[in-house]
């Protein structure tokens, strides 16, 4: 993650990383608020935590705070949809703004993948209820498709049984 300071408002959209290969970066903007300078010329340096001098009072940018809601409703659309499947509530990364607030960046939810034992019909259940879980936001991320093609797998093999079963 890169944070990049804006001392004047004007950065009009997010800035990219020359070295960004793939073309994708978090990015914070952190805004100082209008009017404001830092007090005593402070040098202002992000550290790891995000800590900054305290006579200097900044805001969160709304591009963070939005990257903050769209990964907090990414997941919170898993977690309806993976009903009791999940296997851990959402474990967000957060990263520390400047005013003090933890802004999710990133997150993970750990999803139950075993078989039913005995029973393939209750496993194809599962795995087309991961399956649509896994479908559940707007934008799946390459981990999501990656998790359907896992119920994917699980399906065909519940349905495999099942023939076998019936054909046995």
């Amino acid at each position: 993650m890169r944070i990049v300071f804006d001392y004047n408002g004007h950065i009009q959209g997010l800035p990219t990383a020359a070295s960004a290969a793939s073309g994708r970066e978090n990015v914070l903007v952190v805004r100082l608020a209008a009017g404001e300078q830092p007090k005593g010329g402070a040098a202002i340096e992000a550290k790891a935590t995000g800590g900054l001098p305290a006579q200097a009072r900044w805001k969160t940018s709304d591009e963070a705070i939005a990257r903050d809601r769209a990964v907090r409703g990414h997941e919170a659309a898993h977690l309806s949809a993976l009903g009791p499947y999940a296997a851990s509530p959402a474990i967000f990364a957060t990263a520390s703004a400047p005013d003090g607030q933890r802004l999710a960046i990133s997150a993970k939810i750990k999803v139950d993948l075993s078989e039913v034992p005995g029973n393939p019909e209750a496993t194809l259940q599962k795995a087309r209820t991961i399956l649509n879980a896994a479908n559940a936001p707007v934008d799946p991320s390459a981990a999501d498709l990656r998790m359907v093609a896992r119920a994917y797998a699980l399906m065909q093999q519940a349905k495999e049984d099942i023939d076998e079963a019936r054909y046995a």
